[in-house]
């Protein structure tokens, strides 16, 4: 009788990996899933602070996910140990499921579905196995060296403002992880604001969430533009994307918070702490000022800014710069009548409708989890629109009703928040492997559209 328990489980494990293992839009969510509820029972535990078990997998699911929202205090609630683990969470979760996954093949032998290969190929921009494998090497040593640089400065600084030499390790390793991971977790009480006015504290929390928003196979080609070389139509609509939503967005935080929120600083903190904040929307979560009372302007650019997120394959969330971009680019070809072309290269209808799919999906997931907030919640609208927003594109920027939540409003952004990381990969994932399908010709369809 054991024997054909044993054997019954053994088959039953085995089947269940391999329906797992096989297909990248199931690994994907499940293997997030382990990894959010581990976190959440390993955070609950008495040797890593004093969370009840609901903020304990809030705190874990927003680590994971790397969002940086927070029902309690980290800095007063996990010790030590908790923080270790805590940073380990979004470490993982930074570097991707996928990666990490990927490694472990490679490292064991394992062959990869088919399907599994596909969707590596082109989250890594690679051709063949084999640079699958340097493009993944790439990304830990990408993130090993940007980290210890950011570690470096960090605790430096850290331990020269406070004379305490351990709080600066401590808070420059955390914060370099957090930071890079685009996670938006700080272990001050109040986040960034206490160093707003410190510009080598700022500056390079930045310059951590730029490169860390950004892919890291992409990243590797800033040495070629700055050398005048020619850069592929993937790494052009990245940079220019970026650099474009990183100048506006400063300039319309700058202008409509100048006598708001950024009110009371010299103009060179105003111009720094503009820039911080339009760095930190796309994705990050990090706050240098205070967002309880945002100006209409900022309140709305951040929304935008949240929604649009990082660069694919890079650590930040939302729709992601690419998908924004080709929107654009598409409506201003069909505005002047030609075809969908950028840089001399033509953008397949494919993928425009992928483009299209993904921000109905997105945006799909966000107005249901608007509503059953804005319906259970007697808060500020406005602002449980914002924290909506900012838990979909793993953001975590809050307006400050994250912790006035009940426990099915904290249920929703949890929910929020896991989507928010994992939705758009799945629904990238499973159109991919839609794409080879063949379908019949039909006649076209007349329709109006005024």
């Amino acid at each position: 009788m054991n024997k054909i328990f044993d054997g019954f489980y053994n088959s039953f494990i085995s089947n269940l990996y391999d329906e797992v293992v096989k297909s990248p839009v199931r690994i994907l969510p499940v293997t997030f899933f382990i990894l959010c509820v581990l976190g959440g029972i390993l955070l609950y535990l008495p040797c890593c602070g004093k969370m009840s078990f609901i903020d304990a997998l809030f705190t874990s699911v927003s680590g994971v996910c790397v969002t940086g929202l927070s029902v309690q205090d980290i800095s007063t609630e996990l010790n030590v140990f908790g923080q270790f683990i805590l940073m380990f969470l979004i470490q993982a979760g930074g570097l991707g499921i996928m990666s990490i996954s990927s490694i472990i093949f490679l490292l064991l032998g394992k062959k990869m579905s088919v399907a599994y290969e596909k969707n590596a190929r082109s989250m890594f921009y690679a051709e063949s196995k084999e640079e699958i494998k340097e493009s993944l090497f790439l990304i830990f040593k990408y993130t090993f060296i940007l980290e210890c640089l950011g570690f470096i400065i960090l605790s430096l600084r850290f331990s020269y403002l406070n004379k305490d030499i351990l709080f600066g390790l401590k808070q420059g390793l955390f914060l370099a992880v957090s930071a890079f991971c685009n996670a938006g977790y700080a272990l001050i009480p109040d986040n960034l604001i206490p160093y707003n006015s410190d510009p080598l504290i700022i500056m390079t929390v930045s310059f951590l969430i730029i490169f860390g928003g950004i892919a890291p196979v992409i990243a590797i080609t800033l040495p070629k533009f700055l050398r005048g070389e020619k850069l592929s139509p993937l790494a052009t609509i990245v940079f220019n994307t970026t650099i474009t939503l990183l100048v506006v967005g400063t300039l319309i935080i700058l202008m409509s918070s100048f006598e708001g929120a950024l009110n009371g600083m010299s103009f060179s903190d105003k111009l720094l702490n503009a820039f911080f904040q339009s760095v930190s929307a796309r994705t990050a979560g990090f706050c240098s000022i205070d967002l309880s009372n945002i100006s209409c302007g900022s309140y709305f650019t951040l929304i935008f800014l949240m929604i649009v997120g990082g660069s694919p394959g890079g650590t930040a969330g939302g729709i992601k710069t690419t998908t924004f971009a080709i929107l654009i680019i598409t409506a201003y070809n069909t505005f002047l009548g030609r075809k969908n072309i950028t840089r001399n290269r033509e953008i397949s209808h494919e993928t425009v409708y992928k483009a299209i799919a993904l921000i109905f999906a997105y945006l799909f997931i966000l107005m249901i989890s608007c509503f059953l907030l804005l319906t259970t919640q007697m808060l500020s609208h406005s602002k449980l629109v914002f924290e909506a927003v900012s838990a979909m594109g793993t953001v975590g920027l809050s307006m400050g009703v994250t912790s006035q939540l009940d426990i099915f409003g904290k249920i929703v952004i949890i929910l929020t928040m896991f989507f928010g990381r994992v939705f758009p990969a799945m629904v990238i994932y499973y159109l991919n492997s839609r794409s080879n399908e063949i379908y019949l010709s039909y006649p076209n369809a007349k329709i109006s559209l005024t």
